[in-house]
């Protein structure tokens, strides 16, 4: 079954500057995964925040400045289970399948620096996201 059949967004007809639901999809299909979840970390990022309660999985997941000398910023996406984190270089990563443990213990660790490096770089899937 394709998105198209599970969604009955994609056959509404829409003004000629707006793309379908199927065109958005064959795009989104066509980009590399990198590009993918690039694509998703920016659309998030988009999205107004619905509530103050990071918990609450109807709000928007958005980023939490911390502070540590090694990072600048963390997101967790408990349903997709992906850490973002933007490093102090500026340089952005996606950890994927991180269990809400590790979030909760990164971010309660005396040191997020050396919790990152003892506990998810190395132990998760990665992918780097553009830095824009």
């Amino acid at each position: 079954m394709t998105a198209s059949e599970l969604c009955p967004l994609s056959r509404q007809r829409y003004p000629f500057f707006m793309a379908s639901f199927a065109e958005i999809e064959r795009l989104a299909l066509a980009l590399s995964e990198s590009e993918r979840a690039t694509l998703a970390a920016k659309l998030v990022d988009s999205l107004t925040e619905v509530g103050s309660d990071d918990k609450d999985e109807s709000a928007t997941v958005r980023f939490k400045k911390v502070n540590s000398s090694m990072l600048r910023k963390v997101r967790y996406d408990p349903k997709n289970r992906f850490l973002d984190v933007v490093f102090r270089t500026g340089e952005r990563y996606r950890y994927k399948d991180v269990p809400p443990n590790e979030y909760d213990g990164l971010m309660n660790a005396e040191s997020q620096g050396k919790y990152m490096q003892r506990q998810i770089i190395d132990h998760y899937d990665v992918v780097r996201l553009d830095n824009s």
